[in-house]
């Protein structure tokens, strides 16, 4: 009797506009049923109500991890690793369409999600993968709960230069929340979003400089897997968080044959 698929948790990190909700959109597109069964999360459903966020430069600071309800989000991703169904609402839905990243996304074509189907078609499915996508920033840095962390199986962190990624956030014409809209206030990117990013994620870089060489140990020490990506070139991103998605998957494999064989005596 075949075994129920075990849960594996992607999580999707990193600075604001680096194209996480579109590689997250278009992974269930490369990895589709009967093998798979991805679900998407995406963080922006689990803010705290306006009236709770914290202010940073006498600004409402919807960037940080106090921004979040953490209960409230582990919560959802136990019942989904319960087997349970989750909701995957989303209060933006298109969250890089001001920058000309969402739909097909920078460098991401039809002929490339279905050149990336073929390429993974079946690899580390042999028996089928339940996957839960977490499309989100700040989720496994330190200021993160430990007990949240550790739900994690895959953490990734998309990278982008500072240059690129204001330019993307400024061409933003706002958000909508759960209270209303939002528009980021002159400057906003310089002193709330930049900052924020770089105090939570300067450990995983050598001198703690973001836009440098990544550190190696922390790294793998961590488990995380970091990807600085390119303007215009969002599709290799996609290829390479597909790619480490069956990697990660496919050594859950291994180590779960090697945990199922049987002893033997000499």
């Amino acid at each position: 009797m075949p075994s129920s698929p075990l849960p594996f948790v992607v999580a999707l990190s990193g600075l604001s506009s680096t194209g996480k909700s579109t590689i997250a959109t278009h992974l269930p597109l490369i990895f589709p049923p009967p093998h798979y069964t991805l679900t998407i999360l995406h963080v922006d459903d689990f803010y705290k109500p306006q009236a709770h966020l914290p202010f940073r430069a006498g600004h409402l600071d919807w960037d940080c991890t106090g921004s979040l309800d953490w209960p409230k989000l582990e919560a959802a991703v136990r019942s989904w690793r319960a087997g349970k169904q989750v909701a995957e609402g989303k209060v933006n839905p298109q969250p890089d369409s001001d920058t000309g990243v969402a739909g097909g996304g920078e460098g991401i074509t039809q002929a490339l999600v279905e050149e990336l189907r073929g390429e993974f078609q079946g690899a580390a499915a042999a028996a089928s993968q339940r996957v839960l996508i977490l499309d989100g920033f700040l989720l496994f840095t330190p200021s993160v709960p430990s007990s949240f962390r550790s739900l994690l199986d895959l953490k990734v962190l998309l990278r982008a230069p500072y240059a690129e990624a204001k330019r993307r956030r400024e061409a933003r014409s706002g958000y909508t929340t759960m209270e209303g809209w939002w528009e980021d206030p002159p400057g906003y990117f310089d002193t709330v979003v930049w900052p924020n990013y770089v105090e939570e994620n300067q450990g995983f870089f050598v001198g703690g400089d973001v836009e440098g060489d990544v550190d190696e140990e922390r790294c793998q020490k961590e488990a995380v897997k970091a990807k600085m990506g390119v303007d215009g070139a969002l599709g290799e991103v996609l290829r390479w968080v597909s790619g480490e998605m069956v990697t990660a998957l496919e050594e859950r494999g291994k180590g779960e044959g090697r945990r199922a064989l049987p002893l033997t005596s000499c």
